[in-house]
């Protein structure tokens, strides 16, 4: 499988945070208009335990986000401050979860940053219900407040079995996901992006001890040395025709992006995680459970 990265331009705000199990499913409708029903359901027949795709998190251009690990796995001279001094500088340290693509790859966490100008930016905007034959507010039509977030430009890892799914194939899918809109509120315009080429990522580590994910996942491995994570609870939601009737998925438990986990003997892994299913009164429904992972160069005590 190769890895390939995209930076995306926000053309609209967002209703729905960019999550690499949410994107993976609006991609699927994407692929289904653009290339039919048939050839999705062959792709997503062994998806279960043999994936075609993994699609990450969107993150700060030319940025990872900083490993989810205990403060005390991080080097630094904080033992050498007072509480007051020490507690002072944890708490700026948890804000600065982004660190430079080259500094993650030489483990140099240190230098994480506090990007406070591109993070997202979430906001509740209200709105209004209103009669359409009329065109106007009444009783019964109360308003009510839409959670929108303004992101800056982001880039997306796509993990690609080119034996299974073309580059172009992807290309054009994801071409189709940006016209249509992502998330909640597509109808109304929200969700819209346009994107650059996709460049392939072979200085990403791959062989190593230890790896973080790049979007939540199922970690059903039983050989994990250690794992540090959070969960995530996944409330899903069936879009396009499929929400016509019970639209709800069983909520699951995953964990959250930037996990961190390692084995005792070295790897040499691209994803993590196994293909979802049962969650749904829809029987065909899948959901991402996997996660691209890259290899770390620091080793867990």
């Amino acid at each position: 499988m190769k890895l390939y990265k995209s930076t995306i331009t926000p053309n609209s705000n967002f209703a729905t945070s960019l999550k690499g199990d949410t994107l993976f499913g609006q991609f699927c409708w994407a692929f289904r208009y653009t290339f039919g029903k048939e050839k999705l359901e062959s792709l997503l027949e062994t998806y279960e335990n043999k994936p075609f795709l993994v699609i990450s998190d969107a993150f700060i251009e030319n940025h990872l986000p900083k490993p989810n690990l205990p403060p005390r796995l991080f080097q630094d001279d904080s033992t050498k401050l007072s509480i007051e001094e020490r507690v002072k500088k944890r708490k700026e340290n948890k804000k600065k979860i982004w660190l430079e693509a080259n500094d993650f790859i030489l483990g140099d966490f240190s230098k994480a940053k506090n990007l406070k100008k591109e993070a997202k930016k979430e906001e509740l905007v209200m709105k209004n219900n209103i009669d359409y034959k009329d065109f106007k507010t009444k009783e019964g039509y109360d308003p009510f407040a839409l959670d929108e977030f303004t992101y800056s430009k982001r880039d997306i890892y796509f993990l690609l079995d080119e034996d299974k799914i073309t580059l172009g194939e992807l290309k054009q899918s994801f071409a189709t996901l940006a016209n249509m809109g992502y998330g909640k509120k597509a109808s109304i315009g929200k969700g819209r992006f346009s994107f650059g080429d996709f460049v392939l990522q072979d200085k990403l580590t791959k062989s190593s001890k230890t790896f973080m994910s790049l979007s939540p996942f199922c970690p059903f491995e039983k050989d994990f040395d250690k794992f540090y994570y959070e969960p995530f609870i996944r409330f899903g939601k069936h879009g396009a025709s499929l929400a016509n009737k019970n639209p709800f998925k069983n909520p699951i438990i995953l964990a959250d992006t930037a996990s961190v986990f390692s084995f005792k003997e070295e790897q040499s892994i691209s994803f993590i995680g196994k293909g979802l299913k049962g969650i749904s009164s829809h029987k065909n429904t899948v959901h991402q459970g996997y996660a691209i992972v890259l290899g770390m160069k620091k080793e867990l005590n």
